[in-house]
């Protein structure tokens, strides 16, 4: 199987949804489509894509750069995903591969990865890849109230 790694595109959208659906998140086309345009557009992140023979995603990996003033310039991975039927092809190490080299083009000192806490065979893959765990935190969300315009 030959995998072509390039930047994420508009014929995209319809299997991206298949692949969030798969993993219990639900998106729409519209809010995919105005999330990947903005994504496009902002040169602190990038969608990179692993496509099939096909030129259909095989998996994705969603990455931003993180310049916190206290710490170093990071590249934070915000998702990672193969689809099912292609993994065991070492896609997601090649994903993490290109998303290292997008992080040193953009001078950044290092990958970092939230998961989930019950995702225990995610946390066993980047450890293997070695990623180190370093915290543990709870997340916290607020809402916000916007007033109807006029």
């Amino acid at each position: 199987m030959d995998i072509q790694f390039r930047s994420i595109k508009k014929q995209d959208i319809e299997n991206l949804i298949q692949m969030c659906a798969e993993i219990g998140y639900e998106v729409r086309y519209e809010t995919l489509s105005a999330k990947i345009n903005e994504i496009i557009k902002n040169k602190n992140s990038v969608i990179l894509v692993a496509a099939d023979e096909e030129n259909k995603p095989a998996g994705w990996i969603q990455l931003e750069i993180s310049n916190f003033i206290f710490s170093e310039k990071t590249c934070n991975i915000l998702a990672l995903f193969v689809d099912k039927k292609y993994r065991g092809r070492r896609i997601g190490k090649k994903l993490l591969s290109k998303a290292e080299e997008w992080a040193k083009e953009n001078n950044c000192t290092g990958l970092e990865i939230y998961s989930d806490i019950t995702r225990i065979d995610s946390h066993d893959f980047y450890r293997h890849l070695d990623f180190k765990h370093i915290k543990t935190q709870q997340t916290f969300f607020r809402s916000i109230k916007f007033r109807d315009k006029p």
